[in-house]
């Protein structure tokens, strides 16, 4: 009986462990891929989680630059990121969706 109750508690301090791990924000950097969007001079975006805004920056693009990037610290989820891209010709806005689920860099194209 012993033997079963330490075996519930060492799963269940697995089992939290998991959960906390998972919880707990990545480092993740995003470049926006800008290639498509000559000419761009800064790049504005939201990410959001369920409609609440979690992050936002507004960056500047050097000239003749075609990425752009941001690095974040995220949790593990889903997300809806907005961008708004202005360049000498105007704006151009859209939205893409976005998957964390682990550190490392994602690159994400920009544009029509």
């Amino acid at each position: 009986m012993k033997a079963l109750a330490r075996l519930v508690a060492v799963l269940g301090a697995v089992g939290i462990g998991l959960f906390l791990f998972r919880a707990a924000p990545r480092e993740v950097v995003l470049v926006y891929d800008l290639s498509r969007v000559p000419g761009s001079t800064s790049v504005a975006v939201e990410l959001r989680q369920g409609g609440e805004v979690v992050r936002r920056a507004e960056l500047s693009v050097p000239a003749a630059a075609t990425q752009v990037r941001h690095r974040v610290q995220l949790p593990d989820g889903d997300y809806a990121l907005e961008y708004r891209v202005a360049t000498s010709a105007g704006t151009l806005q859209g939205r893409r969706p976005l998957a964390i689920g682990e550190s490392g860099t994602i690159v994400l194209p920009l544009g029509p």
